[in-house]
């Protein structure tokens, strides 16, 4: 019986200390809900993303997250639900790059063969203002009857912490760090973007800006629920 009670606290503390270390910018708790309201830049509503931890499982060096990501129009009309993995090893966290691509593409082309290639997007435990973070890139293909029809890429460059600030949105007030970024979409345009988005500790991201090559404001995002 001594023996069964320090292997599951055993068991326990590494469970315990592999959270500690999984940390970062993004939940790593079972069950999660993330709402997150898109507008453009006169204030209207153009959709809604909602995320929910669906499960969280213990791989060597972290954890491995399986979480549920569903677009809704502004409307509230469901336009696209897709299943994304991420993963926190030794203090980083990975994010999959699928979860920056534009639904309405995506749901147009829901029932083609897509395969995947890339790098996730990494985030650091421990940010610091100045920092440099690496590139995320994605590259999708989407065949029918074994027939390319379409590629699409997604690259997130020139990405650095710029600040640390207090950001209030519907779902509360949080600190966080203030990060800009490239992005460059390619399908069949290719068009480049510039962002700042505000990211919290445990929570993610809490509110995004876009502009356009010209600095004007096109878009923006901000966090409108978050339970855990």
């Amino acid at each position: 019986m001594k023996h069964l009670l320090l292997l599951a606290l055993s068991s326990f503390l590494t469970v315990s200390l592999l959270a500690q270390d999984c940390e970062g910018y993004f939940p790593a708790k079972g069950g999660t809900f993330i709402e997150t309201k898109n507008y453009d830049a006169k204030g209207k509503l153009t959709g809604t993303s909602q995320q929910t931890i669906l499960s969280v499982d213990q791989i060597p060096g972290g954890l491995s997250l399986k979480v549920k990501s569903e677009s809704l129009d502004s409307k509230d009309k469901l336009q696209y639900s897709q299943e994304l993995g991420m993963r926190c090893e030794n203090g980083v966290f990975y994010m999959d790059m699928k979860n920056f691509l534009d639904p309405n593409t995506m749901s147009g082309f829901k029932d083609m063969e897509v395969s995947v290639d890339g790098i996730d997007l990494e985030y650091p435990s421990v940010l610091q203002i100045g920092q440099t973070l690496k590139d995320g890139d994605i590259q999708m293909k989407f065949m029918s009857g074994g027939m390319s029809i379409m590629t699409m890429s997604v690259r997130m460059f020139n990405r650095k912490v710029e600040a640390l600030e207090s950001i209030t949105t519907p779902a509360g007030t949080f600190e966080c760090y203030k990060l800009t970024y490239d992005m460059e979409i390619k399908s069949m345009i290719k068009m480049t973007v510039k962002a700042t988005q505000w990211v919290a500790r445990n929570v993610g991201a809490v509110k995004t800006e876009s502009f356009d090559k010209n600095g004007k404001l096109v878009g923006y995002s901000l966090l409108t629920a978050f339970r855990n």
